[in-house]
């Protein structure tokens, strides 16, 4: 799997210690089994030669774990750094903010409910989110969640910002709006890695 490793390090800077080599391993023999290819050798070929597989791959191989306001404190240092120091110091610039990775968008759409929440108005600041997988970027534009992206004890924030449906809860477009999101590029000019 070192191989894997490599390339995973190569292409998108992962280091296979913060997943877990056990991922990668359970990443490759999925991706084999749908291919249906018996050697890693020759899924390494693949991998080296396609740019979509390795989309799928990166797809398999990323923990999408995440929630709305994951740390609360920190969302609410944010937006009083933001009414005590930023706006009085850029009375007529948006604030421009960068999420990366966002995920699913819990963050950067928490990171506009606290700002709201604050009382700041959403033509003062754009929040840029990106992320690897084009997966959670679908799932973050629709502004579509489970209840899994609801934790915590204070959930009001659900109440204001979000409507109940048959498949459960739609964010309001009013946040959706202040959010653009962004595929960050998995490839550079020398792919294949080697």
């Amino acid at each position: 799997m070192k191989q894997f490793e490599h390339l995973l390090k190569k292409t998108i800077g992962l280091d296979a210690q913060s997943i877990g080599p056990t991922s990668i391993q359970r990443a490759v023999g999925l991706r084999m089994r749908s291919l249906g290819l018996k050697s890693p050798g020759e899924y390494q070929q693949i991998l080296e030669n396609s740019h979509a597989e390795w989309s799928e791959f990166v797809e398999f191989v990323i923990v999408p774990e995440t929630w709305f306001f994951r740390n609360p404190a920190l969302f609410a240092a944010f937006a009083h750094h933001v009414l005590a120091e930023w706006l009085p110091a850029h009375p007529s610039v948006p604030m421009r903010v960068l999420s990366i990775p966002c995920a699913s968008g819990e963050e950067p759409y928490s990171l506009v409910m606290a700002l709201l929440d604050a009382g700041v108005a959403p033509e003062r600041f754009q929040i840029d989110a990106v992320d690897i997988s084009a997966r959670a970027l679908a799932c973050a534009e629709s502004g579509l969640y489970g209840n899994h992206s609801f934790r915590g004890e204070d959930l009001a924030f659900r109440d204001r910002y979000f409507q109940p449906s048959g498949e459960g809860f739609v964010l309001a477009a009013a946040v959706r709006n202040c959010v653009r999101f962004c595929r960050g590029n998995l490839f550079s000019e020398d792919f294949p890695p080697k």
